[in-house]
Parts: C-alpha cells; structure tokens; sequence
C-alpha cells in the first residue's frame, strides 16, 4: 500500500494484516550543485525500487512518504528519523524498514529504531534502459529475501 487517500482507507480497514513499513531515505543538498543531478538521480531510482517492493507485497506493506533529509547532517536526521519510527509504531508496525542508496547511513545504522536496507547505486542513466531494469529487478529480489527472513 502506498501513502495515497485510496491505500490508507484500504490500511485503515485492513490494517492487521499490514505489519511492515518501509521508509524511502532521500538525499538533498541544494547547496552542492556537483550532487544535484546524483541526488535527483538516487531520489528517482529509490522511488522506482521501493513502488516495485511495495507492489510485490501489497496487502502487507506500507510505503511511507519519502524522508527528506539534507546531506551531512546523519546525527541530527537519525534523532528525526527514530521520531518518525516510534509515530508509525503505533499504528503498529512490527517491522520498519528505512531503504537508501547513501552509504553515510551505514555509519549511523546501529542508532536506527528500524532495520536499514543499503544497496549501491547506479551511476545516473536512464531509469527506462534495460540495464536499470534488470538491475533494479535484481535488487528487488535480494531485497525481498532480507524482508522474508525478518518476517520468519
């Protein structure tokens, strides 16, 4: 389920069976002009890999709203982002997964109250090409893995 009117009435209603959030973490530093085009790139693919995870597992997934947070300031985002977390848990969600291209999370992962999901990026390209495709494909697949194993 995505975070649409139509999908969070469907939530509400049926919300025992959705135990599992995933959270899209999205780069920004407008200040940097040598990341825009690298940050706007990972904000698309992110969007792109998590809508498919989300498809895959509709009916027990919730996709949140994108998190927003600037570039370079993890200790901060990190208190943001457990706020965030501790809100959603009362829905509740018994699992809470915070999906990112940027390494600089792995450094704060321990400080998370959810279970971070870094995969590498890609160099920007084309999101239609069949090399992205495949890759984020891939990706999905590895990832789905991950989930099931939290889920046993």
């Amino acid at each position: 389920m995505q975070w649409t009117k139509e999908d969070i009435e469907l939530y509400a209603a049926e919300k025992k069976y959705v135990d599992t959030l995933i959270i899209p973490l999205i780069p920004f530093n407008p200040e940097a002009d040598h990341t825009l085009v690298k940050e706007a790139f990972q904000r698309e693919l992110n969007q792109l890999t998590t809508q498919l995870l989300e498809k895959e597992y509709r009916g027990r997934v919730l996709l949140a709203p994108d998190y927003n947070y600037i570039t370079g300031q993890y200790e901060h985002e990190t208190q943001r982002i457990n706020e965030w977390i501790e809100k959603f848990k009362k829905q509740p969600f018994e699992h809470v997964f915070l999906f990112t291209f940027d390494t600089k999370w792995k450094r704060w992962e321990q400080n998370l109250n959810g279970n971070l999901l870094w995969i590498p990026s890609l160099n920007e390209r084309k999101l239609q090409s069949s090399e992205t495709r495949s890759y984020v494909k891939e990706q999905i697949h590895q990832i789905s893995e991950l989930i099931r194993a939290y889920w046993d």
